[in-house]
C-alpha cells in the first residue's frame, strides 16, 4: 500500500509539473512574461498583463543610451542610477550587477528570453531594437582582451587603492588617461584621477622620500670606507 501511495504522489507531482510548464509555454506564445516584471514595469494583476512604470521607464532608457555611447562603465552607470534615483523593484539602489543584467535583458526591447529561447513579447518596449543591439555590441567589444592596446603604466601592480586596498584600473576618455579603484573589495568612495595628477602625486612622494643632498657625500664616504675594510679583510684571509 505504501508503494502504491508513493506511486500516486509521484504521478500527481509529474502531472502538476508538466501542467505548469505547459502553462508557461502558452503564456510565452501569447507574448506574456510568466513571472515578476523587471525594473521599469509593473504586473497588472486584474488583466494579468505587464505595463510600463511611468516613473522609471525613461530613466532606464537613459541608462541604455549612456552605455550605448561607449563612454560609460558599469560602475559609472551605477552612480548615475543613484543620482537620478533609479531603484529596483524593492526601491533599493541598483547594484553594478543589476545594471549589467538589465543591459543584457532583451525584455527592454520587447522580447522575452526563456530557457535560452526568444519570444516576441506583448509588452511595450522601453528601448528600440537598434539601441539594444548597440548596447550589446559595446558590451561585447569591452569583453574582448585588448592584447596590449593601451599602455597604462600605473596598473602593473604598482598601486592599490588607499581606501579599500583593491587593484587600480585605467581607461582612456577624450584623449586622457584616468585611473580609478576597481571597487572589487568593497564599496569605495574614491573617484577617478587623471594620469597627469597621479604623476604629480608620485613626484611629490619621491621628492619627500629622497635624501637631502647634504647627506650624500658623508654617506658615500662611509660606503667607500666600508668597501675598503671588506677588501682588506679579504686580502688578509688569502695571505698564508
Amino acid at each position: 500500500m505504501l508503494n502504491i501511495a508513493f506511486g500516486q504522489s509521484k504521478y500527481y507531482i509529474d502531472n502538476l509539473s508538466e501542467n505548469v510548464k505547459r502553462g508557461f509555454r502558452q503564456k510565452l506564445r501569447r507574448g506574456e512574461w510568466p513571472g515578476r516584471a523587471p525594473v521599469g514595469y509593473f504586473n497588472e494583476l486584474k488583466q494579468h498583463t505587464i505595463v510600463l512604470d511611468s516613473a522609471k521607464n525613461k530613466l532606464i532608457h537613459r541608462i541604455f543610451a549612456l552605455y550605448g555611447t561607449g563612454e560609460y562603465t558599469f560602475a559609472e552607470l551605477t552612480r548615475v542610477a543613484a543620482d537620478i534615483e533609479l531603484t529596483n523593484v524593492n526601491n533599493k539602489p541598483l547594484t553594478l550587477g543589476k545594471i549589467h543584467f538589465m543591459l543584457k535583458n532583451p525584455f527592454y526591447c520587447g522580447l522575452i528570453r526563456f530557457n535560452g529561447e526568444l519570444y516576441q513579447g506583448a509588452h511595450e518596449p522601453i528601448v528600440s531594437q537598434e539601441l539594444f543591439n548597440k548596447v550589446q555590441a559595446v558590451m561585447k567589444r569591452r569583453g574582448r582582451p585588448h592584447h596590449g592596446k593601451h599602455n597604462f603604466i600605473f596598473t602593473r601592480g604598482l598601486m592599490a587603492c588607499g581606501s579599500c586596498g583593491a587593484h587600480i584600473t585605467a581607461e582612456t576618455k577624450k584623449g586622457h588617461i584616468y585611473y580609478r579603484c576597481t571597487k572589487k573589495v568593497e564599496p569605495c568612495p574614491e573617484r577617478y584621477i587623471r594620469e597627469e595628477a597621479l604623476v604629480e602625486q608620485f613626484r611629490t612622494i619621491l621628492h619627500n622620500s629622497s635624501l637631502p643632498d647634504a647627506w650624500a657625500k658623508p654617506m658615500l664616504a662611509e660606503l667607500e670606507k666600508d668597501e675598503s675594510i671588506i677588501a682588506q679583510t679579504a686580502i688578509a684571509r688569502t695571505v698564508p
